[in-house]
């Protein structure tokens, strides 16, 4: 449960962004033309390196749950690719990256030919006890392990982002992330009992996929194209005319995003309309930018979130 301290922080930032935290920091789009290659990530995560929770004995991030401190991919996936948009800076971030990418390859799960991380807490809105496996902290640790072959060139971090593409080929009730709404498949953040489309987490796993793509990984490619023709005809959904949804979840009512997570799926539309080329997503783009420019809108969806008592 969230500190009073914390909600006040997710209420102001819908009109003094500056004021944000580390948690609800907007990153921005991080490329201005379509990557040949791997090389930066595609959304800005500098402000991920400066993690201001407590670490282990090891330098891994850790993250408070609850009344204790305990590991979570997520957390640390976003903490290693903003270390590594900082190593041309500090060579000793290097170090810091490879950590992170070794920890990733030490504990995850293997079953079969894949590979999972597991998230071990509950989200109660989504009916998840854990341990649960997330797209989106599969397509991370992809994005972090892929850079980590290029870095070293050692075949353990492609192997092991290759074996991560597994649970999207696999249904939510059979240990993956792959479900459907209304017709349109989609990789589930959240795999619960009920489809729940958490559009900035789908994006997420996308990117991890686009770098295993520009590895020539073909399985990623089609997964990825998949992915992205899903996100178009999901698109006007999460449009709710003055602000966006933060997910979709059948016979349920309209969930406005928080201001963070609103702006980062204007980001992350700007990275989509220049990794595909397609117009839809610039459209979007600018058509919810205007929305958290209107004084009106921005209040309009605060108090719904206040009344849904949703952050």
């Amino acid at each position: 449960m969230q500190s009073l301290k914390e909600l006040f922080n997710k209420v102001i930032i819908f009109y003094l962004p500056n004021k944000a935290n580390y948690w609800d920091t907007v990153t921005p789009c991080n490329i201005v033309a379509k990557p040949i290659s791997i090389g930066n990530y595609y959304l800005d995560f500098k402000s991920k390196s400066i993690y201001p929770g407590k670490f282990d004995s090891h330098n891994i991030p850790l993250y408070k749950y609850e009344e204790s401190y305990i590991y979570h991919p997520i957390v640390i996936s976003q903490y290693a690719l903003g270390l590594y948009e900082r190593i041309t800076e500090n060579n000793g971030e290097l170090k810091k990256f490879l950590t992170q990418a070794d920890w990733l390859l030490n504990n995850c799960v293997r079953i079969d030919q894949g590979v999972y991380w597991y998230l071990n807490i509950q989200v109660k809105e989504y009916e998840i006890t854990q341990p649960w496996i997330s797209a989106m902290a599969q397509g991370e640790a992809i994005s972090v392990l892929t850079r980590a072959f290029i870095l070293t060139q050692d075949n353990k971090y492609l192997d092991y982002a290759k074996f991560a593409l597994v649970p999207f080929y696999n249904e939510t009730s059979n240990n993956g992330v792959l479900s459907e709404f209304n017709g349109i498949k989609i990789f589930e953040e959240y795999p619960s009992t009920k489809p729940i489309v958490v559009l900035n987490g789908f994006i997420f796993s996308l990117f991890g996929l686009y770098d295993l793509a520009l590895l020539n990984i073909t399985d990623a490619k089609e997964l990825f194209l998949q992915g992205i023709n899903s996100i178009v005809n999901l698109l006007p959904s999460f449009d709710i005319n003055y602000w966006t949804n933060y997910d979709l979840c059948k016979n349920s009512p309209n969930n406005p995003a928080s201001y963070t997570y609103h702006m980062i799926h204007i980001e992350q539309l700007k990275v989509l309309y220049i990794l595909t080329g397609n117009k839809i997503f610039l459209e979007y783009a600018l058509k919810w930018q205007t929305y958290s420019e209107k004084f009106y809108y921005k209040t309009k969806a605060l108090l719904k979130k206040l009344q849904q008592k949703k952050f």
